[in-house]
């Protein structure tokens, strides 16, 4: 029979119906898949999926689930969500199934296969829960559609185009950075390159809260779930916008992806359990955060919704540079069942963290004091994970010996990125700096080519010219050398202290919360002197504090002012509301000023004298 005709008729038999499924009979393609799911039909938190394939020849086919997919770094299975798949030939009749394993479905006689149709289940609610919420999918009045949890592919034909079919509620709109090749109040129809884009572009059904800015040719789409209100798409846009205008400015003037969907969903505090972050891909990132009040988040972290919001999106923002346009044959290939690790993390996520960080600061978005203090932070949380262990085998076995280890990618790899970055500045007197050297290599490379691991070194090299930097990728990268934090921060006016000990007045370690018109204590250091000796507890309103009235906006000065000018032995008076037996009762306490021998580790100063060399590499540097 001609190859032709055969296509032909295996085609006109999908019009045949399928008793027991809907009536998604689309002819079959040669050349692509096409999928249909149902939103409006979901049943015990399972959604119905249709996976049309491409005609086949082969006399037998295997269907996949992702075993992994990329920015997870974490083997989740989600073939266990797929339940009940049956295979249907293009006579209606059901084929013979063989379940190989978590993730894999075994299919004969392919060449007679029309579609594949199961049930998924979604991972917010049912079982599942060891899924990070951003790489999760919901199935209830707001649908999160990460797709990988739901779609897979055959073997030999994952870089087949996809046409993929979404009925929704009419009351909701789905946000995406899929491009669309129809849609209407219940239709929507997407299409997708192959797989690794499918699987790269989440969708979020919900009413529509929408916002979008066009950044120097680029343009950023934001939609928002937020059932209590909380969270708004244009406010949450005016807030972010400075965050994507300083990357451009970052990376020269210019941003290397046509489009950009930052996809929000607010959780209740009960779901905030399943991660509270956001997971990176290539156009996009789905962020999940508490759908609480700015003033409740203060009185959990130090700081409130949109700077959590703006450092998380700035650092999903910068993966359009590493590694949308830079990245190791293990991600330019990417194996989805069998997963194989770049020795470079370092680059994807920690040079990503820092310039999140970096170009904040630049742009004037946060303080140089801010940047400093979390740079700090990453210093001292870099301490808690094993120092001889090199970046490059950690990152390469991050799924097996030192998965332990895997999140100080997050830590001291912005701590290299900040050495890397001024390791170039010095070398060519602030005029080349590390965004340079990642545009550079984005142009040579892109999103379509990929570098093999034991090249990138001398890639970084030659882009650069900068021969330093193998003495630099030698020591503190494929070695475990700790980071030259001393030399090169001494070179814009800081010094670096890597241990100090300092007599001080002890402040007790103590925190305090705003409540409406009240301050209370909301922390201190366990067996303190002087917190003993007042006997504070946890939850006092504080009325006075050595004879001044406390309110939401002298507290903080007037604390500092005390500690300032108290001495060792000092009597203090402090007056505050406590609950006892159940009523609120105003008591008095009396205590004693304390010594308290302070112990830092990772303290920056900055020095009393700066040179002009050092004020003009900062300037480069910082933009300060």
């Amino acid at each position: 029979m001609n190859k032709h005709i055969s296509k032909a008729l295996l085609g006109l038999a999908a019009f045949l119906p399928f008793s027991g499924f809907s009536q998604f009979e689309p002819i079959q393609s040669d050349s692509e898949y096409k999928v249909h799911i149902d939103l409006t039909a979901i049943e015990d938190d399972k959604l119905t999926v249709e996976f049309v394939v491409p005609i086949l020849m082969d006399d037998e086919v295997i269907y996949n689930m992702p075993r992994m997919v990329p920015g997870t770094y974490k083997v989740y299975d989600f073939g266990r969500f797929v339940n009940g798949l049956v295979a249907i030939g293009g006579r209606g009749d059901t084929l013979d199934v063989e379940r190989l394993n978590t993730n894999q479905w075994r299919i004969k006689e392919a060449k007679k296969l029309y579609k594949i149709v199961y049930q998924a289940d979604d991972t917010y609610d049912g079982e599942g829960t060891d899924i990070f919420a951003p790489a999760g999918t919901g199935f209830e009045d707001v649908f999160m559609l990460n797709t990988f949890s739901f779609v897979g592919f055959l073997d030999g034909y994952k870089d087949l185009p996809y046409e993929y079919s979404v009925k929704h509620p009419k009351a909701l709109y789905g946000s995406t950075s899929l491009d669309r090749l129809s849609s209407d109040d219940e239709l929507d129809v997407f299409t997708a390159q192959d797989y690794f884009e499918l699987h790269d572009c989440p969708i979020m059904y919900a009413k529509p809260d929408t916002a979008s800015v066009n950044v120097v040719g680029t343009k950023v789409s934001l939609a928002v779930h937020s059932p209590k209100g909380n969270l708004s798409a244009a406010e949450i846009m005016t807030g972010l916008t400075p965050v994507f205008e300083a990357a451009a400015d970052y990376l020269g003037g210019d941003l290397p992806a046509e489009k950009y969907t930052v996809l929000i969903y607010g959780m209740d505090l009960q779901q905030s359990m399943l991660g509270v972050g956001a997971l990176e891909h290539h156009t996009s990132t789905v962020v999940n955060v508490p759908d609480i009040s700015d003033q409740y988040l203060k009185m959990l972290a130090d700081e409130g919704m949109m700077q959590l919001l703006r450092d998380i999106v700035a650092h999903e923002f910068f993966h359009i540079v590493t590694p949308l346009n830079i990245h190791a044959k293990q991600i330019g290939e990417y194996d989805f069942m069998h997963p194989q690790m770049s020795e470079h993390l370092w680059l994807y996520e920690g040079i990503t963290e820092y310039n999140a960080h970096i170009s904040q600061a630049r742009g004037g978005i946060i303080s140089e004091e801010d940047f400093f203090a979390n740079m700090m932070t990453k210093m001292a949380s870099d301490r808690q994970f094993n120092e001889h262990v090199p970046f490059t085998t950690m990152s390469k076995y991050a799924l097996s010996f030192y998965e332990s280890q895997y999140l100080n990618v997050y830590e001291k790899g912005a701590l290299v990125g900040m050495c890397l970055d001024l390791t170039l500045r010095d070398g060519s007197n602030g005029e080349y700096g590390l965004p340079d050297l990642l545009m550079g290599l984005s142009a040579v490379y892109g999103k379509d080519t990929f570098f093999l691991d034991d090249q990138l070194f001398d890639l970084m090299v030659e882009e650069s010219g900068n021969e330093e930097l193998r003495g630099f990728f030698a020591r503190y990268i494929e070695s475990s050398e700790p980071l030259p934090y001393r030399r090169l921060l001494s070179k814009v006016g800081y010094d670096y202290i890597a241990e100090r000990t300092t007599e001080t007045v002890s402040d007790g370690g103590l925190t305090f919360n705003v409540k409406g018109d009240f301050v209370t204590v909301g922390s201190y250091r366990v067996n303190d002197d002087f917190v003993s000796s007042l006997g504070l507890r946890r939850r006092d309103v504080i009325v006075s504090w050595a004879g001044t009235k406390i309110t939401p906006e002298n507290y903080q000065g007037t604390m500092a002012e005390f500690y300032k000018n108290a001495q060792p032995g000092d009597e203090l008076d402090v007056t505050v509301m406590r609950v006892i037996k159940g009523k609120e009762k105003k008591t008095k306490l009396k205590g004693v000023v304390q010594n308290y021998t302070l112990e830092e580790l990772d303290v920056l100063v900055k020095k009393q004298e700066v040179s002009t060399e050092e004020q003009a590499l900062k300037k480069a540097w910082m933009n300060y």
